[in-house]
């Protein structure tokens, strides 16, 4: 677990926009260099409940295979809508679609009216945390055991087996959401990462409480790091970015976990400041810039002209999976290979390595502002001839 002072800086997407956006804005905030990308467990709208709410974890995971970088989780997951053994299934199955990048954000659950549109049951606050409380102890009890038996007052769960365990070790990173007395008691004695709102001095002063209870845990406060969701408009303007992460971070509040913007206007600013402010802020040389204005760059069927772009590109093919899938489809043009098929002729041991050697050479193109060439339908993967004997020459050379 990364516990330094070096900033991270996070995109909480939100899930209430139809699927080709989401998609588009996940592959913008991994190419903008963010650390993170969170969705929020609800079902229905923040400013209107009527705005279409897709599921954190089945969204989650439909975005993972298009990311390659950053974590992934959500911010965070209130425990009264799901039984802790489903939630944990849920966050371990995603953590291995993306590769083992899932934190595991969770919460007592909060939201009164959603509870009762749904049909959730909302005890007391008290009760919240008591089940929030064994829950946890269910979540490290899974990841730790080969079974499990519980017997709670909530929650029992008997000899269960819990695999497959997360790809990280020895467990997903445990972040929780919450500033009660409570709940930063739970958050001193199991978490790793820690998130609270506000402004930098509410979130700063919360947090020096959660020092103590660190303390009275017998614990390092340094164990667990701090992340803060803004309540000031950061994208105002640069200046008003930088001043607000300084401050922040002056509170001992590292990471930043930033609203996509609702203000379409504040879009380009997000950019800006990923491209020169963020960089400035890790220690970094910023990025030059990639493209004009403030669009988004449309990459390019790939032609002749791109020869010694392919040339490079197919040289610097790293993963071996993703060069011999790459290989297998120039060795076959025209031919449609299917999941099950590829996963044979490369000798995988899943079907999921193919999509993530699909997605492996994919953003190899797109860093170089080529489309993909091959054509994805449901019955698998085809390379045109065209676009395979152009690929077969940059191979040779």
């Amino acid at each position: 677990m990364d516990t330094s002072t070096t900033p991270r800086f996070h995109i909480v997407l939100r899930q209430r926009a139809p699927w080709p956006d989401l998609l588009a804005r996940t592959r913008e905030i991994e190419a903008l260099g963010f650390d993170g990308l969170y969705l929020v467990d609800h079902f229905n709208g923040l400013f209107d409940v009527t705005d279409p709410t897709h599921e954190a974890y089945t969204m989650l995971a439909a975005l993972a295979p298009f990311t390659r970088r950053v974590r992934l989780g959500v911010l965070v997951c209130g425990n009264t809508y799901r039984h802790p053994s489903f939630l944990l299934k849920q966050a371990v199955t995603v953590d291995h679609v993306s590769g083992g990048r899932v934190d595991f954000g969770v919460g007592a659950g909060w939201a009164e009216r959603e509870h009762e549109a749904y049909g959730f049951p909302f005890p007391s606050a008290r009760e919240r945390v008591d089940r929030f409380a064994e829950a946890l102890e269910i979540w490290d009890l899974f990841q730790r055991e080969e079974r499990t038996t519980y017997e709670g007052t909530h929650y029992q769960v008997l000899d269960a087996p819990f695999e497959p365990k997360s790809l990280q070790r020895p467990r997903l990173p445990l972040l929780i959401g919450g500033s009660k007395p409570r709940m930063l008691r739970l958050t001193a004695r199991h978490a790793d990462l820690w998130n609270t709102g506000g402004s930098p001095e509410e979130a700063g002063a919360v947090s020096r409480q959660l020092d103590d209870a660190c303390r009275k845990e017998g614990r390092d406060p340094a164990a667990i790091r701090r992340g803060v969701s803004p309540s000031l408009n950061l994208l105002a303007s640069v200046d008003a970015f930088a001043e607000g992460v300084a401050a922040y971070h002056a509170a001992d509040l590292p990471d930043l976990y930033l609203a996509w913007p609702q203000d379409a206007a504040e879009l380009p600013m997000l950019r800006q400041v990923a491209r020169e402010v963020i960089p400035e802020l890790r220690g970094q040389t910023p990025a030059p810039a990639t493209t004009t204005g403030e669009e988004p760059r449309h990459p390019h069927a790939i032609a002749e002209s791109d020869l010694p772009l392919l040339t490079q590109l197919y040289a610097g093919l790293a993963d071996a999976t993703s060069r011999r899938l790459l290989d297998t489809l120039i060795d076959h043009p025209d031919q449609r290979f299917d999941g099950a098929a590829l996963v044979e002729r490369l000798g995988l041991a899943r079907h999921d390595e193919v999509a993530r050697a699909v997605a492996t050479l994919g953003a190899a193109f797109a860093r170089h502002d080529l489309a993909r060439p091959w054509t994805e339908a449901q019955r698998g993967y085809l390379l045109p001839a065209t676009a395979a004997a152009l690929l077969a020459r940059a191979r040779t050379q």
